[in-house]
Order: structure tokens, then sequence, then C-alpha cells
């Protein structure tokens, strides 16, 4: 029976709601009623929302000629008392490269271990520090039909409560052009399928890098350059996560001659424009943009150019943003200086400098959140 100085279930749900996960998994051994409340999709989902309002940093930082050299940070309270980590992949077996991130959401972090190709790939929490190697995707390469290029991206779809791994492949014709194929991998099914609608892949092709895509409002997004009516521009190719479907998204006349990154800023799509190769006395572009795609009067949605910087000295790269807010931004070095990474809120114009001593590598940045949400899915 019940002691009259227990609490309502609901109270103790709060409460437990908002302790860490290292807390929570302690508690699962201690209860059985703590255990089975923690596990339930209620309560992952709540403890979810609570910490999606603290984010940390998750960063990889890698040497491209070799990729040894790497290493995975977590680093919390990047604004105030900064606190850094390494994070150790808990994998069973050697690999021949140091894993690339693929995305972090929801706490749970995709990699790609594969040599090669993206084809190999593994989910993981790290708070709990579970971890789950995901089937091995249908799209392969073939000695008549190799594969050219592989891009991929991994995020939430809210509407049907899944995370989706997508992975998009590029053959060469035999004209030189690609042709291009889609998967995508449902965490809650446990299984790939192959996508049908590849259309918008006929007038652009994707561009940007392994960290060159962001997860905006349901969708994953990829700076592509334009073919047929867009050629001569960039473009971004957006992945609808809920009805899994592809569109082309044009971008400002500025990309044209400018470096383009894809970000997330406050629920908006937005895009950084910096200088290809920077020269402060040549006659290259000397300028940092940060744009956002937003609702006008006419019910059209038009860029509006949020950040200017002219005339800098030392070139400026995007990472990323954090919190959604800050804008996540590596100074480039000279012979004397070495790069530093830094936060730039664009709202109230406040920059800080993050701690960290190994920016002269290359850095992967993602917002990372603590969570109790299962490799497994819904298997």
């Amino acid at each position: 029976m019940a002691s009259s100085l227990s609490l309502p279930q609901t109270t103790i749900s709060d409460i437990l709601s908002r302790l860490p996960v290292k807390s929570l998994t302690r508690f699962k051994s201690v209860s059985k009623d703590w255990a089975y409340l923690t596990s339930t999709p209620a309560f992952v989902s709540d403890h979810l929302r609570r910490s999606s309002s603290d984010p940390s940093l998750i960063v990889r930082c890698y040497n491209t000629q070799s990729g040894f050299d790497s290493v995975i940070l977590l680093i919390t309270d990047p604004t105030q008392n900064f606190a850094c980590r390494h994070l150790a992949v808990p994998l069973d077996e050697p690999l021949p490269l140091f894993p690339k991130i693929v995305g972090s959401i929801g706490g749970l972090v995709c990699l790609d271990v594969s040599p090669c190709y993206a084809s190999d790939f593994v989910l993981w929490n790290p708070g709990t520090k579970q971890f789950k190697h995901l089937p091995f995707p249908l799209i392969a390469s073939t000695r008549s039909n190799p594969i050219w290029l592989v891009f991929v991206g991994f995020g939430f779809d809210s509407f049907n409560n899944d995370y989706k791994l997508v992975r998009i492949v590029s053959f060469k014709r035999n004209d030189g052009l690609p042709f291009v194929r889609a998967e995508v991998y449902s965490w809650k099914e446990g299984v790939w399928k192959e996508l049908e609608d590849t259309v918008c892949f006929d007038s652009a092709i994707i561009c940007g890098g392994q960290d060159g895509v962001v997860v905006v409002d349901g969708s994953l997004n990829w700076v592509a350059i334009g073919l047929q009516r867009y050629a001569d521009r960039k473009v971004v190719i957006s992945f609808d996560m809920r009805r899994e479907v592809f569109k082309t998204i044009p971008l400002p006349a500025l990309t044209r001659i400018g470096n383009v990154k894809v970000m997330s800023y406050m629920g908006l799509l937005a895009i950084a424009v910096y200088p290809l190769v920077f020269a402060a006395n040549g006659n290259n572009m000397n300028r940092f943009e940060f744009s956002v795609l937003s609702d006008c009067e006419d019910g059209r949605k038009h860029w509006t150019n949020v950040v200017l910087a002219e005339n800098f000295s030392k070139s400026l790269v995007p990472m990323g943003t954090w919190r959604d807010r800050e804008l996540m931004i590596k100074q480039m070095g000279d012979r004397d200086n070495h790069p530093k990474l830094f936060l730039y809120d664009p709202i109230d114009e406040r920059t800080k400098r993050l701690p960290i001593d190994c920016v002269d590598l290359y850095l992967q940045c993602y917002s990372h959140v603590e969570s109790l949400v299962s490799v497994d899915g819904g298997n």
C-alpha cells in the first residue's frame, strides 16, 4: 500500500524529468517503478523537451590529410563555465578511419564508420552509452556502375516521431552528368527504402562537404550547383522528412561568387556567404554575409540579410549555429596566429571566444542535448 507520504506520480515524473541522464541511469537499478517510468515514451519526450533548452556542442576535430589525429569533444556551457571532455566512441572493432559525424539530434548521434561511399552507419547515444550498427544501405557500388559521390543527412521527422537518415548517391553517366538515386533509413521501422522522387537532381548537383547539410523545421538541406534552368547559380536541395520528397530553393545572386554554407537560424533556413580564397589585397570577395529565408507580406519567401561584415583582415569561416541563434565562426589565423573559434549573436551583437586548443585542425560542430532516446527505435 502506498505511504501517506508518497508523492503523486505526476510530481515524481516532473522531478525526474529535470535530472541528467547519468542520474536517471543509476536510478533504474534502484527502483523498478522508476525504471519503468523513465522508459515510457511520454517521459523520454518530456525529458528531451527540458534538456533541449540547454544544448552543448559536440565537435569532431580531424586532419583531412590522413583521417587520423581525430577526436570527438563534448563542450558544455560554451558561453559560461565551459567544460570540455573527450567522448570515446564505443565500437566493437577497430576502424580504418575515425568516424565522421553525420548529425546530432534528440540526443542521438549518427556516425559514418565506412572507409568510403558512406555505406556503414552507427546510431550512438553518448548519454546512455548505447550504440547500434544500422543495416547496410540498399544502393551499392558495382564494377559496371561505380558510385561517384555520396551525401548524407540525419534529422527528426516530428510528424511521424521518427529519426531518419537520408543517403543521396551519384553515379556518372556516359555523358559525364550525374545520375542520382536516394534512400532513407527509418529509426522507427528499422529499414532502408529507396526514394522514387529524385527529379530535382536533374537540375542541380550537391556540392557541400561531409558537414554541408543542416536540419531546418523538419527538412534536410544541402547547397547545390544549378544545372539547366538554374545554370550558373547555386541552389538549396531540400528534403521534406515528413513527405519524403525533394525540392529546389533558389539562392541570392551573391552566392555565385562566394562560398556558401547552409545553416539554421531561429527556426529558419539560412545561408552564410564568405570568400572562396581569402586575399586582403586581391580581387576576390572580401565580405561575410548571413541571410535567412523568411516569409514576407506578399506571401512569398525572401532572403533577408542579417549580418554583413566587409573589409576584414582575416577570413571568417562559418561552422554552424548554437542554440539556433549564435553563429559559430572560425577566424583563420596567419603565420603568427592560430585560428580562433567564437560565437556571435546577431541580435545583441555580442562575441564570445571559445577556448578550444585544436582549432587549427578541421572541425565539425553540432548542437547536442542529453536524452534517453533509444538507438533501437521501434524495434
